[in-house]
């Protein structure tokens, strides 16, 4: 289960966070200065707290009483940040082996060019909370509350699910039902 910021907060003070993101503020600069801009700190504070989030078993690890530091709790709440791209990555990789677009536009487009961008665009170090492409093919059910790759995940699973449920069916009553439904449905 994945920590919200206010979980995070609940566990650890400012005070136990400041050093964290002032040694990702080195890093981010070369370690040529921790001095950055404000929205960039802010920016490194968001990319701390989502990684601490990510611990998988936090209610064994991240005890009240016997709270790992927040340095390390970062380092591996990275780790499994890291691990869940890689996952995530491989099943589009699997999709793709199977991912049929039915000749609609918007659907190639954000599921074969799209997606890969985020892969190869994400910054998991300094922010990893962002998802930075537009996932313009809509999903029903999508959890818009997510960040990062979790909301690109769940996106990948519908599709995944989606291709699998349509796969059912022979692609040429596919496409007769979308071009029922606007034809001109390729746009």
């Amino acid at each position: 289960m994945i920590m919200n910021k206010s979980d995070v907060m609940g566990i650890y003070t400012m005070e136990q966070l400041i050093p964290v993101v002032a040694g990702l503020a080195e890093e981010f600069t070369s370690k040529e200065s921790c001095s950055v801009t404000y929205e960039k700190a802010r920016q490194l504070m968001e990319a701390v707290i989502y990684c601490i989030g990510h611990l998988e078993s936090c209610n064994s690890l991240l005890a009240p009483n016997s709270a790992l530091p927040a340095k390390e709790a970062y380092l591996l709440g990275y780790e499994a940040v890291k691990e869940k791209v890689l996952q995530t990555h491989q099943k589009y990789i699997r999709l793709m082996k199977f991912f049929d677009h039915y000749g609609n536009r918007n659907y190639r487009d954000t599921v074969e060019k799209a997606l890969p961008t985020f892969f190869l665009y994400y910054d998991l170090r300094f922010a990893p909370m962002e998802n930075i492409i537009t996932m313009d093919y809509p999903i029903f059910g999508l959890n818009v509350n997510l960040e990062g790759i979790d909301i690109i995940q769940q996106y990948i699973d519908a599709i995944w699910d989606e291709q699998c449920y349509l796969m059912k069916f022979p692609r040429n009553y596919i496409i007769s039902r979308l071009r029922d439904f606007h034809p001109k449905y390729e746009n």
